[in-house]
């Protein structure tokens, strides 16, 4: 685009031109207060009554900018850049990644070009339908199908992650961008930039029940971890998966077989493992003298620092780690590949694996991922153990009404010897409950099969 029969007025603060042979004229207009030009059309081909539509629109523009309203020049991005720029020292890490990420994917594609002027509340709620249809949509499923093609080189050694999005948006992620969007209009009411707060509320479908991912049962999460035993390259006479030969290979195979058995023993969130590294795992002695791990989480994960102690298990999950891990120095992140860089995600690979063992779906059809091995955590515990919701709760970084909504139906199962008594009819037509005794095992079944099963080798 050139500009033709350019011509400044007010010192340069009004320019006007036309373009492309059209003789109408544009007024491109310097407003003290604004970070960037107004361009308006004069709609205008008179130079002199062009100049008159300029001089015009400069004054409202001025009086705007002076009195703090609201000019049309601020649109959702320049809006969220400078939300951002306000509230980054504010924000965990984590929570500053899952913004500026669903930033990118989703509200400055739908948003970004819109003036906040234009930022209504119809607006807003096509983008919940716009959301919901993204990966839906032949060219949302043809970006996930490239992503998932990718490989990682030593030029691009971060592949995108679409490929393991999820192709129906779940209730919990809307919540969350429903909270960002939130967050920045608040934001901008308060400093002035928005007059008013518009009207952000996505409708959700009513779900039945507690929307929790799939766990494993025990007998499932045996199967995994021979499955995996097999896959790492650890095959004995009479296995018939063949494992690979390649050391790179065998390497992260074996990295991703410790990290599933790792997750299960210790509950940590997936953020929460990928920052740990060598000098945060410390062994002390209990109460009663048996050695225990004790992890000690980042602050910069999703609930800050705190303590969490793993099954009994994982000591040796981790004597097992460090033998196959060449980078075991204090600072050297527990789970890196072989140049001592964290995995940024193992959901690609652990969704094959579970795909190849045939454990990707639980009975309802439900798909299993990473976070699945938190779930399985929480479940064997309450089932095989009479621990607190509050001690679990702190030991997972969560609250003990999340462990209750979340594992209730666990706690159902684990008290079957009250729930299954017996009721008998008594004389007169009165009833008796009885429940039957205790069998006075020291180790349940559960305990017993993860203690045995619970190491790598």
């Amino acid at each position: 685009m050139s500009y033709e029969n350019r011509h400044a007025f007010n010192d340069g603060k009004i320019l006007l031109y036309t373009r492309n042979g059209n003789p109408t004229y544009q007024a491109r207009l310097s407003i003290p207060g604004l970070e960037n030009y107004v361009v308006k059309s004069t709609k205008r081909t008179n130079l002199m009554e062009a100049r008159a539509a300029a001089e015009i629109l400069y004054n409202e523009y001025w009086y705007k900018a002076r009195n703090g309203l609201e000019t049309g020049t601020n649109t959702f991005e320049t809006l969220y850049k400078r939300w951002l720029t306000a509230n980054t020292v504010g924000l965990s890490d984590h929570r500053l990644k899952y913004i500026t990420g669903t930033a990118r994917r989703y509200l400055l594609p739908y948003f970004g070009k819109y003036a906040v002027s234009q930022i209504s509340d119809s607006l807003i709620e096509k983008y919940w339908d716009w959301r919901r249809n993204l990966w839906a949509s032949d060219a949302g499923k043809e970006r996930i199908n490239t992503a998932r093609r990718q490989r990682a080189t030593p030029a691009n050694p971060h592949k995108s992650k679409l490929g393991n999005v999820a192709t129906v948006p779940a209730n919990k992620s809307l919540s969350m961008e429903q909270t960002v969007l939130r967050q920045i209009f608040a934001w901008a009411v308060r400093t002035g930039t928005m007059t008013k707060m518009p009207h952000v509320k996505v409708t959700l479908p009513k779900q039945i029940g507690v929307g929790r991912r799939p766990a494993f049962t025990v007998p499932e999460f045996l199967a995994l971890r021979e499955y995996l035993r097999k896959w790492a390259g650890e095959a004995t006479e009479g296995d018939n998966l063949k494992g690979s030969s390649n050391p790179v290979h065998i390497y992260h195979r074996r990295l991703l077989r410790n990290y599933v058995l790792f997750m299960q023993a210790s509950g940590l969130r997936p953020n929460e493992a990928r920052q740990l590294r060598w000098r945060d795992m410390t062994r002390m002695k209990d109460r009663n003298g048996r050695e225990q791990m004790v992890l000690s989480i980042s602050p910069s994960t999703k609930t800050g620092a705190r303590l969490c102690v793993p099954l009994h298990h994982a000591l040796s999950i981790v004597d097992d780690m460090k033998k196959q891990n060449a980078r075991t120095e204090p600072e050297d992140f527990v789970f890196s590949d072989r140049n001592s860089k964290p995995i940024e995600n193992f959901g690609k690979t652990f969704k094959q694996v579970l795909k190849d063992s045939g454990l990707l779906h639980d009975s309802f059809g439900r798909e299993r991922v990473i976070y699945s091995l938190r779930h399985t955590y929480a479940t064997f515990r309450i089932a095989g153990s009479q621990i607190s919701a509050g001690d679990l709760a702190a030991n997972m970084g969560t609250s003990p009404a999340i462990v209750h909504r979340h594992y209730n139906h666990t706690t159902v199962a684990q008290r079957a010897d009250i729930h299954g008594g017996e009721v008998r009819m008594l004389d007169g037509g009165s009833m008796a409950f009885s429940m039957p005794p205790r069998s006075g095992k020291d180790e349940n079944e559960l305990e017993k099969q993860l203690r045995e099963n619970g190491s790598p080798a």
